[in-house]
């Protein structure tokens, strides 16, 4: 058991090796020529600088930022809020602003000098120096700038802040100006930034999606769609296995909208063959549809159809593909898709608007009908009546309805209806390729 004398002994023990301890804490600081006057003026700044009064810091910081500059981190702390507040107060002044920004600059120079070991600190001014300088001193110290934010971004990738990204793309755009990136260059920081939107948008989408639009305008000097076919077609062979390489350029195809390009197909055809989607399939298929490709469309859309997990993105792909069956004259095949969109959709007026196209388009292969082929347009304006009684958009409405009106004017005449021993109102049953039940209706 421990006595009371004893209980005393280790607790005076104690104090005097915590007091030790105190007094080698404070020997380690560096607190100048004047230490006392250094620690009153920190207190005074410090104090001045919590009651946001700036103006009254600002002299005793002055003080100690040129008497003992390596006493506290505050200093530069405190400093960098004050010249920032100065800048502001002065922009009708740019001769003032201009000293004002040089300071600044000097601070987070003298913070790196005297805390150099402080790593954590030392990525942060340099965020802050290199942000400063495209914002302010872009045209004089790009390089340095660049150099500054491009260290801040591999070391922080992907959390990047979206305000440091955007000075780095712009000191990317400067960079490239003056001569100093190649568009190769220029694309890859692009490409870096775009992966930092991809890892923040979620969480910040604002800020990002800001960023997203910033840096296509600061790259877009090398966004050309010759440009781009021309890098991304030297690399392909060297890079067509990296999956980012292939996502990122990919996207940025898509972007500036470079469609006729093959070196994009290239790129979607093969990210299909590692991760099949329905959003990459459909794209081939719209590609391969413009290209008159009529087997590799086919395959795309009956592969983006399958993969589609969304009941609404399914829908378009249908009606996609059957536009296509229409336009390369497979009118039974429209019909068909579009019979599957009703199905999906029975409220789906554009699949009626496609059907009722189908079998315009196909009525020159029912010539050998009774009335020569004139009474597969009244089952085209019978789809055509109906997709206009279901359409929610006004433009597919007024389509539909100009449609039923245009092809009215082809039913049968009235003595052709009355040779034939039929009456207008009857039920009639359309053959050919057809096969549909519908009213006759004479031309008016």
């Amino acid at each position: 058991m421990i006595n009371t004398t004893q209980k005393t002994f280790f607790s005076l023990l104690l104090a005097f090796l915590i007091s030790l301890s105190s007094q080698a804490q404070q020997t380690d600081v560096n607190y100048g020529e004047n230490p006392d006057e250094c620690k009153k003026n920190l207190t005074i700044m410090l104090t001045y600088y919590k009651q946001k009064s700036y103006r009254d810091a600002a002299r005793t910081w002055r003080w100690c930022f040129n008497n003992c500059p390596e006493s506290s981190k505050n200093i530069y702390i405190v400093g960098e809020k004050i010249m920032k507040n100065f800048m502001s107060e002065s922009k009708e002044d740019k001769a003032l602003r201009s000293t004002y920004i040089d300071t600044l600059l000097m601070i987070y120079d003298k913070r790196l000098k005297h805390f150099a070991n402080d790593d954590k600190g030392k990525i942060k001014i340099l965020e802050s120096k290199g942000k400063a300088l495209a914002q302010f001193r872009i045209n004089d110290s790009y390089e340095e700038a660049f150099n500054l934010l491009e260290t801040v971004v591999t070391s922080q990738f992907p959390k990047v802040k979206s305000t440091t990204a955007k000075s780095y793309m712009y000191s990317v755009k400067i960079m490239h100006k003056k001569g100093k990136l190649s568009c190769y260059d220029v694309i890859q920081a692009y490409l870096k930034t775009m992966e930092i939107v991809d890892a923040n948008i979620d969480a910040k989408p604002k800020k990002y999606q800001i960023l997203k639009e910033k840096s296509i305008k600061y790259a877009d000097a090398c966004l050309d769609c010759d440009l781009l076919d021309s890098l991304y077609s030297t690399n392909f062979e060297s890079s067509k296995n990296d999956t980012l390489w292939l996502d990122g350029g990919i996207e940025l195809l898509k972007e500036k909208k470079c469609y006729k390009k093959e070196i994009l197909v290239k790129m979607l055809e093969k990210r299909f063959e590692s991760a099949p989607s329905s959003k990459t399939a459909i794209t081939l298929a719209k590609y391969f549809s413009n290209k008159q490709n009529k087997t590799k469309a086919l395959s795309f859309f009956d592969k983006a159809i399958t993969l589609e997990k969304d009941s609404s993105e399914l829908e378009k792909h249908l009606i996609k593909k059957a536009k296509f069956q229409n336009n390369t004259s497979n009118y039974s095949g429209a019909r068909t898709t579009a019979n599957k969109i009703i199905k999906l959709n029975p409220q789906a007026a554009k699949a009626y608007l496609i059907i009722g196209n189908s079998i315009i388009y196909g009525s020159l292969n029912c010539k050998s009908l009774t009335f020569g082929g004139a009474e597969v347009f009244w089952v085209a304006v019978d789809y055509f009546n109906k997709a206009a009684r279901l359409a929610k958009e006004p433009e597919t409405k007024a389509k539909a309805l100009e449609k039923a009106d245009k092809y009215s004017a082809y039913f049968p005449a009235k003595n052709a209806i009355f040779l034939k021993s039929l009456n207008p109102g009857d039920s009639y049953e359309v053959k050919c390729w057809i096969n549909a039940s519908t009213t006759i209706r004479e031309k008016k």
